[in-house]
């Protein structure tokens, strides 16, 4: 595996992604664009990068905040995700350049292009998938599920995985039915899977603890397989 941290300009900011490659061995790869929680892109999301390089897929892991930013507190990483969520233009740009970027590598097959989001980044996911006609799949882990943009009828959508906590109370039951209800009307590929035990943050083994977050082993590592059945199916009609 080759790791390496892989820089990219967004309009006047220097961004530092992390690249993770498998030894392709002269196959071409799925390709994968994560977006992180809002924390950044600290060591923990790094180690997420590699688990899942691991499964036989390139992972380039954006830098929402430029510089590799990362938060250490609740008010620094809110400060961090507002300075980009708050502003559309600037949202839309650190979000696609990324997935502009994971697309010139020579490794990958480009008609295997996947995104894949944890909380915050779990949103990003679903938005490139919103803008975009190039994605096969996008995946959204413990990620808020509201957006100011819904998607027109006649948009077609990549096949969406969403993996929820059904105790996750940062996730309201009316969000879960828009949602649904955008997705429907579209006819979307989408699987919804709820954890019947979990609540927000469920694979972050350094979540909080408490009635809001919390890691969920068995619910970790049923999403780990959920994932690489998600982006690795075959199926002949």
């Amino acid at each position: 595996m080759k790791t390496q941290d892989i820089e990219y300009r967004v309009q006047d900011v220097t961004c530092r992604g992390y690249l993770v490659e498998p030894k392709a061995q002269g196959l071409k790869l799925p390709g994968v664009v994560m977006y992180t929680d809002f924390w950044g892109l600290n060591p923990r999301q790094k180690k997420v990068a590699e688990k899942l390089s691991q499964m036989g897929m390139v992972v380039l892991v954006a830098d929402m905040y430029g510089e590799q930013q990362i938060g250490n507190t609740f008010e620094e990483s809110g400060k961090l995700m507002h300075a980009v969520v708050d502003h559309e233009d600037i949202f839309t740009s650190r979000l696609l350049a990324p997935f502009e970027l994971l697309k010139r590598n020579s490794n990958i097959h480009l008609d295997k292009l996947f995104s894949i989001g944890y909380c915050f980044g779990g949103v990003c996911s679903l938005k490139l998938a919103r803008m975009v006609d190039d994605l096969h799949g996008a995946i959204s882990v413990h990620g808020l599920l509201s957006t100011k943009h819904r998607v027109q009828p006649q948009k077609k959508m990549p096949k969406l995985l969403v993996l929820h906590g059904a105790r996750d109370p940062m996730v309201p039951q009316e969000d879960i039915v828009a949602f649904q209800h955008e997705m429907n009307a579209c006819n979307a590929d989408y699987t919804f899977i709820a954890h019947g035990l979990s609540t927000h943050a469920f694979t972050n083994a350094d979540a909080a603890g408490t009635e809001a977050t919390a890691y969920n082993f068995l619910a970790d590592k049923r999403s780990d397989m959920y994932i690489k059945s998600f982006i690795f199916e075959q199926f002949s009609s």
